[in-house]
């Protein structure tokens, strides 16, 4: 019986892990959506961290570690998604890369939490602010 449970949630996974793309309009519309997801927890980061100091450095971190793990997530499942043409595989490119500067932005900013503070939330604000507006402007491209 835990080998067939072990065998069924195998089965639910492993789909989950790369999804196809039928065609470009299909792929268009997954890049569209992790550009949405990504955004959103852009935006949330940047909130969290222009806040003003009003968030303590533990609820921060926790914030940030989520955010961190959720950017990650969604570039991943993206990642793993086939292009189906070479016109898919430029646009999924772009949003890669995008996608990577808001990981790489939001793990920054974890790291500057989890050793004291964020040196410059003015700047971590700004940053996260453009990122987001390009995640947006892709988003409202591709949807």
């Amino acid at each position: 019986m835990r080998r067939a449970w072990t065998l069924v949630l195998a089965g639910l996974l492993v789909p989950g892990c790369s999804s196809p793309a039928w065609d470009d309009h299909d792929y268009e519309l997954k890049a569209a959506a992790s550009a949405e997801a990504v955004g959103s927890t852009v935006e949330a980061v940047r909130l969290a961290v222009g806040g003003g100091g009003r968030l303590t450095r533990p609820y921060l971190t926790v914030v940030l570690t989520n955010a961190a793990e959720q950017v990650q997530t969604v570039n991943d499942q993206f990642g793993a998604v086939q292009p189906p043409s070479e016109r898919a595989e430029a646009l999924g490119g772009r949003l890669l890369k995008i996608g990577e500067q808001a990981e790489k932005a939001v793990s920054a900013l974890l790291v500057q939490v989890r050793r004291d503070r964020v040196e410059d939330p003015a700047a971590a604000a700004r940053e996260l602010a453009g990122l987001g507006e390009s995640l947006r402007r892709f988003q409202d491209e591709h949807e």
